[in-house]
């Protein structure tokens, strides 16, 4: 048997078969074929509509998370200002802290002094019986405060 005759043979066989279908199991075959192809149509559809909102799912969250890259680089700006802000606000601080100590020392300064003229009044006045006014004078020069003081003899 050479390679010709055996298909001639399938050939035949097949033929066979389709002559004993009968139209009604044709009819049931392309029923079935119709369905199995709408449920095939129906299974793409849904995941198409799936596909859809996977994508929109995911620009919602592209969106999202450009939102809050925006807020992150906004609160690091923010942040940054803020730590410069402390910065020259300690600055600040510590020389105010300095001129209040240089301050503190002139008015201990003054109020020796002010004693000293006080005592000295006191006793020109107990040996010359002279009366004495002393006028104090508030001077505010580059937010440093001293008092001048002003003595008058009567």
């Amino acid at each position: 048997m050479d390679h010709h005759e055996v298909t001639s043979e399938a050939d035949k066989i097949h033929q066979n078969r389709l002559s004993n279908v009968t139209e009604d199991e044709e009819q049931d075959a392309a029923y079935t074929i119709v369905t199995v192809l709408d449920k095939v149509a129906n299974i793409v559809h849904s995941v198409q509509e799936s596909q859809k909102r996977i994508e929109e799912r995911h620009r919602e969250m592209e969106n999202a998370i450009k939102t809050i890259q925006i807020d992150i680089l906004k609160l690091a700006q923010t942040h940054g200002n803020t730590g410069y802000t402390v910065n020259k606000l300690l600055e600040k601080t510590c020389k105010v802290s300095s001129h209040i100590k240089e301050v503190r020392a002139r008015v201990e300064k003054q109020s020796a002094n002010v004693r000293k003229v006080e005592a000295k009044q006191e006793e020109m006045l107990r040996k010359n019986k002279f009366r004495v006014v002393i006028y104090q004078v508030l001077h505010d020069q580059k937010q440093i405060i001293y008092f001048s003081y002003i003595m008058i003899i009567l």
